[in-house]
């Protein structure tokens, strides 16, 4: 499948997911031992309820079933789920849905990498405010390498 399939993958369920109060994160196709596999990643601040994907999914599939949407096989398997909580933050949606949480970071300092821990204070449209346990830091995405909310137990 190709990328102007999930371009209109993308089209058709985003004003489904946007009904039940998600955004659209990502559209991915790939393929198990049973077949092809449409994921498709909704997300908000609040987080989707179990009911806000179920019905997300099977509008979706009415859709696509009755439109014929041709680059879906007729075996293809439907995942629908939110981001989950190990998937690496990207851009600012990411971060602005995280505030309040610990975040481990792997940032550029000059010529190195400093890897960093603390709450994430805001995330604002150019940076974030993190504050770790000496300081409060102001960090630009894009001297981010990696962002992930630190899993508690």
């Amino acid at each position: 499948m190709f990328t102007e399939d999930t371009a209109k993958i993308s089209d058709t369920v985003r004003p489904i997911a946007e009904k039940y109060g998600q955004e659209l994160v990502d559209v991915t196709i790939t393929s198990n031992s049973r077949g092809p596999v449409l994921r498709i990643i909704v997300g908000s601040k609040e987080g989707p309820t179990i009911g806000d994907l179920t019905s997300i999914t099977k509008e979706f599939k009415k859709l696509a079933d009755t439109e014929g949407m041709k680059m879906l096989p007729p075996d293809y398997q439907l995942e629908v789920s939110s981001p989950g909580i190990d998937r690496e933050l990207r851009e600012f949606r990411d971060f602005s849905w995280n505030e309040g949480r610990t975040l481990k970071l792997s940032v550029n300092s000059g010529e190195k990498t400093v890897n960093l821990e603390g709450e994430l204070i805001k995330a604002e449209a150019d940076r974030i405010v993190l504050k770790t346990e000496t300081e409060e830091l102001e960090i630009a995405y894009k001297d981010i390498q990696k962002a992930k909310i630190k899993i508690k137990f």
